[in-house]
């Protein structure tokens, strides 16, 4: 019973979300918590290794950010990770680091660029089935956990007081759980692939939820990998664009 109550409570929160945004500018954190690390997850050879790597990526709104007209947001992120490949499974961790700025228009006296900084752990476990040159991630469960500070979070603080703002004024820690599938071939010296994750990011101390979604596309050619990644947080920051590299160091 409660599996089908809690999707009704987190739909009920998100039209409420809708109808209170229209009302005033509604604001959360510059980082949406949507699949921050997208770990490097090699095809299973023939027996289990662990591969670690460093990298960055830089992440910028499509359109005006939370809805807000003529507000941007970005940031560049730094981070390191490792992945355990075995035959029926791929296990990723890592933390990261973060830095970015959000463009405030909407209000008057408080409008400018507001810098933010933050960073958090991230992991994920995954099934997999091996096909020879390839690896079909059937299903997996990702969880991120992140902390964020800076002009930004206080702007949300003093807005909130005089009554300007709506949505997460106050907390300063988020968590995304999703659940993750993917696709990898290789090739000789290099590999091709795909992932997808649907989940929902909350914030500690206040109510507002997102839905959640990111689909990326990756290339890597022997120590390297690079990937497009595409994000979407609904009720909240809105679609995002974000470019990354990332270098194995064993």
């Amino acid at each position: 019973m409660k599996s089908i109550i809690r999707p009704f409570e987190i739909g009920l929160l998100t039209l409420l979300l809708l109808s209170v945004h229209s009302c005033t500018p509604y604001y959360a954190l510059g980082n949406n918590g949507v699949d921050p690390i997208v770990f490097v997850k090699p095809v299973y050879t023939d027996s289990v290794f662990t591969s670690s790597y460093i990298g960055g990526k830089f992440t910028h709104t499509t359109d005006s950010a939370y809805s807000n007209k003529n507000e941007v947001n970005y940031f560049g992120q730094l981070n390191w990770s490792q992945t355990q490949t075995g035959k029926y499974y791929c296990f990723s961790y890592g933390v990261f680091g973060y830095w970015g700025s959000y463009k405030v228009v909407e209000l008057e006296h408080l409008k400018g660029n507001k810098s933010y900084y933050g960073g958090g752990l991230s992991s994920e476990f995954c099934l997999n089935i091996p096909l020879g040159n390839a690896g079909l991630r059937l299903i997996g469960i990702k969880g991120s956990l992140y902390y964020e500070n800076g002009d930004f979070t206080r702007f949300r603080r003093i807005a909130a007081e005089q009554d300007l703002i709506s949505g997460v004024t106050r907390s300063q820690f988020a968590y995304n759980i999703s659940m993750s599938s993917g696709y990898e071939f290789k090739f000789k010296k290099s590999s091709f692939g795909f992932d997808a994750t649907y989940g929902i990011t909350r914030f500690i101390v206040e109510d507002p939820a997102f839905f959640t979604c990111s689909l990326n596309a990756h290339y890597t050619y022997k120590r390297y990998s690079t990937f497009l990644q595409f994000t979407e947080s609904f009720v909240g920051i809105g679609e995002e664009y974000t470019v990354g590299l990332a270098y194995r160091l064993k």
